[in-house]
């Protein structure tokens, strides 16, 4: 599957993604999935005004992205807003080995875990259920900085 890269941000297309994960991961597609929960809630032309012309840009239903890789000459980069829509994605067949989580901002009820990662109850959930599948699971803003695990989210009560 010509999935290269998989990150949860809830920024979708923004500085970090163009400006350094895009030219280090040599990807020729970007793909966003449509989901019932996300349909319309976010404007696709402004996404495409914020990705650089050399990168295709799609808007996929969830359950066509497992085919469309399948069959896809091109290289992927699967960018999704929320864990929600991974688990969504990994329901409907897309086969994942590491996701990459990018930034998940402040909300009700979540607890800080890195400078741009902050956890409510049910991403720690969607969390536990992707690493028992085999799933690597890692926060890092860019390619050259930090990474850090996500385990230790395993590990609390």
């Amino acid at each position: 599957m010509p999935i290269v890269f998989v990150r949860v941000d809830d920024r979708l297309i923004h500085g970090q993604v163009v400006q350094a994960w895009l030219p280090q991961l040599n990807v020729d597609e970007v793909v966003i999935p449509c989901t019932k929960k996300n349909k319309g809630t976010f404007n696709q032309g402004l996404l495409r005004l914020s990705l650089p012309y050399e990168y295709d840009l799609s808007f996929m239903e969830v359950e066509k992205i497992a085919s469309y890789a399948a069959t896809s000459s091109k290289r992927l980069f699967l960018l999704m807003s929320s864990l929600e829509e991974l688990s969504e994605v990994i329901t409907n067949g897309v086969s994942v080995r590491s996701i990459n989580i990018g930034g998940l901002h402040f909300k009700d009820n979540a607890q800080k875990f890195a400078d741009h990662v902050f956890l409510d109850a049910q991403d720690k959930k969607l969390l536990k259920l992707a690493r028992d599948l085999g799933i690597e699971i890692e926060t890092r803003a860019v390619p050259n900085g930090p990474s850090l695990s996500i385990s230790e989210v395993f590990d609390e009560p």
